[in-house]
């Protein structure tokens, strides 16, 4: 995922709107999401984050640098059964959530 991406089923300001009732509130939703590249790598549903550089050029290298690694990975794989079931127990992941303290997140 490239650095500065952001990765989410509903707008930051959707999400506010729904929530609190207040659109305004779209910074405090984002942040409470965890819709950015490093929030979503260290949840594991993400392999890395591609740093995007300074111009076109270098985000270029640095995608196709990054294509070229995975893809070496996933050749590497010693079979197709592997590979699916390590794919499978990466999704089983995905939508996974945590207890959080209700009194400090009113209404989330």
């Amino acid at each position: 995922m490239l650095e500065n991406a952001l990765y989410s089923v509903i707008s930051p300001r959707g999400c506010a709107s729904i929530l609190w009732k207040d659109p305004t509130r779209e910074a405090e939703a984002a942040d409470t999401l965890h819709i950015t590249a490093q929030d979503l790598y260290s949840f594991g549903m993400i392999e890395g984050i591609i740093q995007e550089g300074s111009s076109n050029a270098q985000l270029m290298r640095n995608v196709a640098r990054t294509l070229r690694d995975q893809l070496a990975e996933l050749s590497a794989e010693p079979s197709i059964e592997v590979m699916l079931e390590k794919r499978y127990e990466k999704f089983r992941k995905i939508g996974v959530f945590r207890t959080i303290n209700q009194d400090q997140n009113e209404g989330v």
